[in-house]
């Protein structure tokens, strides 16, 4: 079990409060915004320690990760090229179809993460 410090109960609660996908860059901005100035070395620490314990989750995009809130059911990502939007969905066809080449491969899957890159309804 980790040190639940100040700084990564302040962390935990931004991620917590919203639907956002944060990077560690913008959760600092926001955080000193707010009068919560946390080095950026603190916030990727706290970042990796609250995932480590299942507190927060992280999906990785091109060379950066994001954060968001632990989510009991395993969701998928449908990101905007053109606004930057982050939507979430399920689809248990496309589960099933994962599990079955993994299983086709003789593959044992451990985890995977789906983002899908397109343009959204607004930008469209």
């Amino acid at each position: 079990m980790i040190k639940l410090t100040q700084h990564r109960q302040v962390i935990l609660d931004l991620i917590n409060e919203s639907n956002h996908h944060w990077e560690a860059e913008e959760l600092a901005r926001t955080l000193a915004e707010r009068d919560h100035p946390i080095g950026i070395a603190t916030v990727y620490r706290g970042l990796a320690a609250l995932e480590a314990q299942g507190l927060i989750s992280s999906f990785q995009l091109a060379d950066r990760k994001r954060y968001e809130r632990a989510s009991k059911a395993h969701h998928d990502h449908l990101i905007c090229t053109e606004c930057g939007t982050i939507e979430e969905f399920s689809n248990d066809r496309i589960e099933q179809q994962q599990d079955l080449v993994a299983k086709e491969n003789g593959f044992s899957i451990t985890g995977h993460q789906l983002v899908i890159f397109g343009v959204c309804r607004k930008c469209s």
